[in-house]
Protein backbone atom coordinates (compact mmCIF):
# COMPACT_ATOMS: atom_id res chain seq x y z
CA UNK A 1 0.00 0.00 0.00
CA UNK A 2 1.10 3.57 -0.68
CA UNK A 3 -0.13 6.81 0.85
CA UNK A 4 -1.03 9.55 -1.63
CA UNK A 5 -1.46 13.13 -0.41
CA UNK A 6 -3.18 15.81 -2.47
CA UNK A 7 -2.53 19.53 -2.21
CA UNK A 8 -4.07 22.82 -3.41
CA UNK A 9 -6.06 22.47 -6.67
CA UNK A 10 -5.36 18.73 -6.85
CA UNK A 11 -7.16 18.33 -3.51
CA UNK A 12 -10.15 20.16 -4.99
CA UNK A 13 -10.19 17.78 -7.97
CA UNK A 14 -10.10 14.66 -5.77
CA UNK A 15 -12.16 15.94 -2.87
CA UNK A 16 -9.66 14.27 -0.55
CA UNK A 17 -6.66 15.29 1.53
CA UNK A 18 -5.05 11.86 1.17
CA UNK A 19 -5.78 8.20 0.68
CA UNK A 20 -4.12 4.81 0.87
CA UNK A 21 -3.98 2.79 -2.34
CA UNK A 22 -2.49 -0.42 -3.66
CA UNK A 23 0.97 0.33 -5.00
CA UNK A 24 1.13 1.04 -8.75
CA UNK A 25 4.28 -0.03 -10.57
CA UNK A 26 5.28 3.50 -11.69
CA UNK A 27 4.33 7.14 -11.15
CA UNK A 28 2.67 7.16 -14.59
CA UNK A 29 0.62 4.07 -13.71
CA UNK A 30 -0.48 5.72 -10.47
CA UNK A 31 -1.57 8.87 -12.27
CA UNK A 32 -3.45 6.87 -14.92
CA UNK A 33 -5.25 4.99 -12.16
CA UNK A 34 -6.12 8.28 -10.45
CA UNK A 35 -7.42 9.62 -13.78
CA UNK A 36 -9.79 6.64 -14.00
CA UNK A 37 -10.99 7.34 -10.47
CA UNK A 38 -11.29 11.13 -10.63
CA UNK A 39 -12.29 11.64 -14.26
CA UNK A 40 -11.74 14.05 -17.12
CA UNK A 41 -11.04 17.23 -15.12
CA UNK A 42 -8.30 15.44 -13.20
CA UNK A 43 -6.83 13.96 -16.41
CA UNK A 44 -6.97 17.30 -18.25
CA UNK A 45 -5.12 19.04 -15.44
CA UNK A 46 -2.59 16.33 -14.59
CA UNK A 47 -1.72 14.69 -17.90
CA UNK A 48 -0.18 15.98 -21.13
CA UNK A 49 0.53 14.85 -24.65
CA UNK A 50 -1.64 14.04 -27.62
CA UNK A 51 -3.25 11.09 -25.83
CA UNK A 52 -2.68 12.36 -22.29
CA UNK A 53 0.05 9.73 -21.97
CA UNK A 54 2.54 11.64 -19.81
CA UNK A 55 2.40 13.50 -16.53
CA UNK A 56 2.05 17.24 -17.03
CA UNK A 57 4.88 19.52 -15.99
CA UNK A 58 2.18 21.58 -14.28
CA UNK A 59 2.03 18.86 -11.63
CA UNK A 60 4.70 18.10 -9.07
CA UNK A 61 4.94 14.55 -7.77
CA UNK A 62 7.20 13.65 -4.88
CA UNK A 63 8.03 10.08 -3.93
CA UNK A 64 9.25 9.94 -0.36
CA UNK A 65 10.11 13.64 -0.57
CA UNK A 66 12.02 13.45 -3.89
CA UNK A 67 10.65 14.96 -7.09
CA UNK A 68 10.15 12.36 -9.81
CA UNK A 69 12.09 14.56 -12.25
CA UNK A 70 15.18 13.86 -10.09
CA UNK A 71 14.43 10.14 -10.09
CA UNK A 72 13.19 8.34 -13.22
CA UNK A 73 10.48 10.79 -14.28
CA UNK A 74 7.15 9.23 -15.24
CA UNK A 75 8.76 5.79 -14.97
CA UNK A 76 9.79 6.26 -11.32
CA UNK A 77 9.07 2.90 -9.68
CA UNK A 78 6.72 2.77 -6.70
CA UNK A 79 6.67 0.18 -3.93
CA UNK A 80 4.71 -0.65 -0.81
CA UNK A 81 5.26 1.90 1.93
CA UNK A 82 6.01 4.82 -0.39
CA UNK A 83 4.53 8.22 0.40
CA UNK A 84 3.46 10.19 -2.66
CA UNK A 85 2.64 13.92 -2.73
CA UNK A 86 0.76 15.37 -5.71
CA UNK A 87 0.43 19.12 -6.07
CA UNK A 88 0.20 21.74 -8.82
CA UNK A 89 3.13 23.78 -10.00
CA UNK A 90 3.12 26.92 -7.91
CA UNK A 91 4.53 30.10 -9.38
CA UNK A 92 5.50 33.23 -7.61
CA UNK A 93 7.28 36.44 -8.18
Amino acid sequence: MIKVGYFAHIRELTGKKDETLAAASTARDLMNSLCETYGAKFRDFCMDGENRERISRNVNILVNGKHIQHLEGDETPLKDGDEISVFPLIGGG
